[in-house]
């Protein structure tokens, strides 16, 4: 008996990438300010550019890897 495998979601990867665009956004717009107030803010704004590029990164791949797969 062999097993039917099923393809992966891509509802994940769509999360990551919105996740992942509304961190870089929260960095950019409302960190902005806190972040030239102090240094502890602006490394919090570079950390979370970074985190938010891991989403999309993460993201952008899978979805690739999915469509890449469907065609």
């Amino acid at each position: 008996m062999s097993e039917v495998r099923r393809a992966p979601s891509p509802v994940i990867p769509v999360i990551g990438l919105i996740l992942g665009i509304a961190g870089a956004l929260v960095a950019n717009y409302t960190l902005d300010s806190l972040a030239d107030t102090s240094d502890t803010w602006h490394q919090i704004q570079h950390g979370t550019f970074f985190v938010a590029g891991i989403f999309v990164g993460y993201a952008v791949t899978m979805l690739y890897r999915y469509f890449r797969k469907s065609a």
